[in-house]
């Protein structure tokens, strides 16, 4: 059953015990970041990663690769087994140069990791950069991208080196096909100059409800977010075979980022008055059809799904192996423990423990105790809706979608499935207690009152370089052509809130701010304009029922003393978003001219800053922004407090769960609020960018309770 992906896993296990301790795991001193030395990096990461489906163009660079030979400098490498395996598997043929690359196939993902693996065990930067120039013109494009993509995340030599915008590496995975078409067609005609308005929807006219999300799930920010946290943290990397010691709270970062992202498409479909969505089953179809008109890199097509689509299995393994593995981790969640690999029961009853192990499984990681039992369970399901169109792999139909991290939050099917993948780590929450009081209250610690600055969304244009997706004769071509697309996207005026906050003692504090559906009013379903005048909903909200829609905008310490306290924040500076990447011309001119990248760099694995609030609508909708302070440092124990997370949020502060106090039950209101919390209603408006005086936005001052300071 499921025997190549077990397989795979298995082998991927191989010369763990060769444990290089050669990973970035935590703060480095920006001296050691900066410099000539750093910007002469980044140049040559740009370099190996500019039009990457042509050979190498940077002439040194390419006589570089050529002069290389891996095995016959064998002693450069910390891991020599890294070394003969790779070449081994490609003397004996790896996938071609212009094949298509899914990570989800186990022979493509084998070959993958064993290339990541040379590259990340060379002993220094010379070695990495010359297997890196060597891999770069003799093993598939994609495959190459990506394992190097990896190997400068985790490197320590590359600390302060920064990836261009994925967006801008491979463009035809983030724009229509049409717009990719219309840029071949413009160097094809010589054209040197030229730019080209984009939309986020296959047409003029939106044929299905789904469609009037495209403006958050098109988003080339929010896919190449997605895209990169994979990079962080990849499924198949074991933390200890590459010496990673922040792997504490991985099963739980993995549940906590999904959850959040489906916490924010929620949003936006509260926003667009589209009802709730549907739970996956097995035995019925894939309701709505997708028809994502993307290209692959090579031209190949992404493939059209119909509405009604039935789910197949496929020849690694069937519908009723991945009932089972579902079946196994709930009876594991149910009975209160796990089966090892030598068949014992590891408790899981203990939150802390049982979230990491119970999480690692669910993602189907390296860290699974038990992955021939439990499988890749994430993956499988992944790859099984990524080739529903040709489950059978009979007649050359590419993977869909879902099959790649860079386009699979752009299938309306891929939340439906992750609903599903979450409602596991959900039962296991619910075997927890809901939090008594003494779990959230502050004593001596009230939040008083919240203020905030008018909330306004907006679409503004930005701008994409789209050079990389057409072939050039030479770099000084290259440099001389200026293809841009213009795409149309959501943002936010950028707004301040203030916090009260009482306290009877000198302490130091974490407050957390979440957004999420008004506890008043919740949107209804309905299908219609986007930016209705009316807003329609019914007062059945509960708290407990909304619970898991509140996103975290932000999370910080704070220091109080007695008495009052006004704490102030700007949306700029939530510690769950950034903004936006330098484009990948800005990057290689600054690292040109000698300066240090990661000086124009703020934090690049962060969710979009722009689409931190859902889209408002003319009249304001509402919502509610909760606020609530806690100890610092409080309830020590083994909560790893280093972390990083591409949710932003590098430490959990105060040793508290991901997403508390949401993240359990909540039996009713009353035995919930504690006077360290506070719901503050508020309105979210949109300017139309057509209309008159778009540019100018109303600007209402938080100035509610200043006069007591």
């Amino acid at each position: 059953m499921y025997k190549v992906t077990v397989a795979l896993l298995a082998t991927l296990a191989v010369a763990a015990a060769l444990h290089i301790p050669n990973v970035r795991t935590g703060a480095t001193d920006n001296a050691h970041i900066t410099g000539p030395e750093v910007a002469q990096k980044q140049k040559l990461v740009l370099q190996l990663l500019r039009n990457v489906g042509q050979k190498n163009m940077y002439a040194e660079l390419a006589a570089l690769g050529q002069s290389w030979n891996p095995k016959q400098n064998i002693d450069r490498y910390a891991n020599q087994y890294a070394v003969k395996n790779f070449v081994s598997m490609w003397k004996q043929g790896t996938l071609p140069r212009g094949e298509i690359f899914h990570v989800y196939n186990d022979s493509q993902l084998k070959e993958v990791v064993a290339l990541f693996d040379m590259l990340y065990f060379a002993k220094d930067f010379e070695t990495f950069i010359k297997t890196a120039a060597w891999a770069r013109d003799n093993v598939n494009e994609g495959q190459f991208a990506y394992a190097f993509s990896v190997a400068v995340v985790h490197r320590d030599d590359c600390a302060g080196l920064v990836l261009p915008p994925l967006y801008e590496v491979a463009p035809q995975l983030y724009l229509h096909s049409g717009d990719i078409m219309e840029f071949m067609s413009a160097k094809m005609q010589g054209q040197v100059n030229y730019v080209k308005m984009t939309n986020w929807t296959a047409g003029n006219e939106i044929t299905n409800p789904e469609q009037l999300l495209g403006y958050f799930t098109e988003d080339v920010g929010l896919n190449a977010y997605h895209a990169y946290a994979h990079l962080y943290m990849p499924f198949w990397l074991n933390c200890e075979k590459y010496g990673i010691t922040t792997c504490q709270m991985r099963g739980e970062a993995f549940y906590y980022y999904y959850q959040q992202i489906l916490a924010r498409y929620n949003l936006q479909r509260m926003a667009n008055y589209l009802p709730e969505l549907e739970d996956f089953d097995w035995e019925e179809t894939i309701k709505t059809g997708y028809n994502p008109d993307l290209l692959y890199p090579n031209g190949a097509q992404f493939p059209n799904r119909p509405a009604q689509q039935d789910i197949s299995s496929i020849k690694s393994y069937s519908i009723e192996d991945l009932k089972a593995i579902e079946m196994r981790i709930k009876d594991a969640i149910d009975s209160g423990f796990v089966l090892g690999e030598d068949g014992n029961k590891i408790p899981v009853t203990q939150y802390v423990v049982g979230m990491r192990i119970i999480g690692n499984i669910i993602a189907g990681n390296q860290d699974s105790v038990n992955s021939r039992y439990y499988g890749s369970y994430t993956a499988m399901v992944r790859n099984l809706l990524a080739l529903i169109m040709d489950p059978a792999m009979e007649h050359g139909v590419a993977p869909g979608v879902i099959g790649h991290f860079e386009t699979s939050l752009r299938d309306p099917a891929f939340y439906i499935l992750q609903k599903n993948i979450l409602g596991l780590f959900e039962n296991f929450k619910d075997n927890f207690p809901a939090y008594k009081p003494d779990d959230l209250l502050f004593r001596g610690v009230a939040v008083k009152d919240v203020a905030v600055d008018q909330l306004v969304t907006y679409f503004d244009l930005f701008d994409i370089d789209v050079t990389n997706a057409v072939d050039v004769a030479s770099i000084d071509e290259a440099d001389k052509i200026n293809y841009v697309a213009k795409a149309m996207r959501l943002n936010h005026k950028p707004f301040t809130y203030k916090i009260k906050i009482s306290s009877d003692k000198k302490t130091s504090a974490v407050v957390r701010v979440f957004l999420g559906p008004s506890t008043e009013l919740t949107h209804s379903n309905f299908y219609g304009e986007q930016a209705s005048d009316v807003y329609y909903g019914h007062p059945t909200a509960d708290l407990e029922r909304l619970r898991n829609y509140f996103v975290e905008l932000d999370r910080f310490p704070v220091d109080l003393n007695i008495g009052d306290n006004l704490v102030q924040r700007n949306s700029r500076e939530f510690t769950t978003t950034t903004g936006d990447e330098p484009s990948f011309d800005a990057l290689r001119r600054t690292a040109e001219s000698g300066h240090s990248v990661l000086s124009i760099v703020n934090r690049q694995c962060g969710f979009p800053d722009r689409l931190a609030l859902p889209m408002g609508h003319k009249a304001g909708a509402p919502y509610s922004l909760f606020v609530m302070v806690t100890p610092y440092g409080a309830d020590e124990h083994d909560h790893v407090k280093d972390i990083y997370s591409c949710m932003g949020l590098m430490t959990t502060l105060d040793n508290r769960p991901l997403g508390f106090p949401f993240d359990r039950q909540i039996e009713n209101y009353g035995k919930f609020y504690t006077p360290n919390m506070y719901f503050k209603d508020v309105l979210i408006f949109h300017k139309d960018s057509s209309s008159a005086n778009s540019n100018i936005y109303i600007k209402k001052n938080v100035n509610g309770f200043d006069a007591d300071h």
